[in-house]
């Protein structure tokens, strides 16, 4: 069955990329040109070198494509891997002819004030986490609910800037629905991805259920889908076979929960390194890993570009790590559902 279902998503990649093969030269030069339009950001190299790749990946299959060798098919196999994972941020840039929208800016003086309320709101878990998103320039969005500051016993919505639990998050609109906040959100930006060299492979002998989880996990970009992961370990998870593999998807989210960079996600980070030796207590620490993660509403950063994998990288210079987070354990965030 497994063989099946591969053999059928090779055969729509095949014919996916025969279409798209003969307009990816016209792709690559609206991205570019879109690139250039693009503000000083993180992600901008990656991005660059992710477009060189996958032209080099289309020439490539175009050389290889009238030589029907083993090898020629296994090259051209690998190009149409390339474009079928790593190619819709190229459209999305294709159709980008304006620079992006800069977004809402309150005046310094209102800012100021909502922004510090929103801290105390934050602190006596009183805010509500709607969704958050990367813009053109970097920066991490979320869309808040909080009491009004004038008007306790209503509620308004606002656009945060950065890390809702960091004492540097800026308050950048104000609503009184969240539809209007949502009308006033830049464009989102493609997440980006936890392995950038590449997914996680499946080891031998993998249990086909736990091994899926993992697989979700790995081609998350957005929290709420670690979450419904972690939710069918938690439920279904008390079997001697779930439990061979649990390490492996523990080490899975919390890789993803590091990788928002975040103050809650680094610590959400710590504490499930913990569950992976400490599974006495499993379902409901589980649980509660679970709706920490719902919480987070957090996408990848933009910056976490996958690597070339048809040209070689320039060399990069070593990074210095982020500073520790200033609150060690943010607090216990109630979402609302909508």
């Amino acid at each position: 069955m497994e063989r099946k279902i591969e053999a059928e998503r090779y055969r729509e990649q095949t014919e996916a990329f025969a279409d798209l093969l003969p307009h990816t030269a016209v792709l690559i030069d609206r991205a570019r040109a879109a690139l250039r339009l693009q503000p000083p950001s993180r992600h901008l190299a990656g991005w660059d070198l992710l477009v060189d790749d996958l032209e080099a990946a289309a020439d490539l299959a175009r050389d290889r494509l009238p030589h029907q060798t083993s090898d020629g098919t296994a090259v051209l196999h690998q190009c149409q891997a390339t474009w079928a994972e790593r190619a819709t941020f190229l459209k999305d840039l294709a159709v980008q002819d304006t620079p992006p929208l800069p977004g809402p800016e309150l005046p310094a003086a209102e800012e100021e004030l909502w922004a510090a309320h929103a801290q105390d709101i934050r602190r006596r878990h009183m805010m509500y986490l709607y969704e958050s998103r990367y813009d053109a320039s970097g920066r991490q969005l979320t869309v808040v609910g909080v009491p009004h500051l004038d008007e306790p016993a209503k509620d308004c919505v606002l656009i945060v800037a950065g890390d809702v639990d960091s004492t540097t998050m800026r308050v950048l609109g104000r609503y009184d629905t969240y539809d209007q906040a949502l009308a006033a959100l830049p464009p989102p930006v493609q997440p980006g991805v936890l392995h950038p060299r590449g997914r996680f492979s499946k080891g031998a002998g993998t249990i086909p259920a736990l091994a899926d989880l993992i697989e979700g996990v790995v081609g998350a970009t957005h929290s709420q889908a670690v979450a419904e992961a972690i939710g069918h370990v938690a439920s279904d998870g008390t079997g001697p076979c779930h439990l061979s593999q649990l390490s492996d998807l523990l080490g899975e989210c919390a890789d993803f929960a590091l990788a928002t960079e975040t103050v809650a996600g680094r610590d959400l980070s710590v504490r499930l390194r913990g569950l992976i030796v400490q599974t006495d207590l499993l379902d409901r620490q589980l649980r509660q890993a679970l709706d920490a993660f719902e919480d987070t509403i957090a996408v990848l950063p933009p910056h976490r570009t996958p690597q070339p994998r048809h040209i070689k990288p320039p060399p990069t210079g070593r990074t210095t790590p982020p500073p520790a987070p200033a609150t060690a354990t943010p607090p216990r965030v109630p979402r609302r559902r909508l």
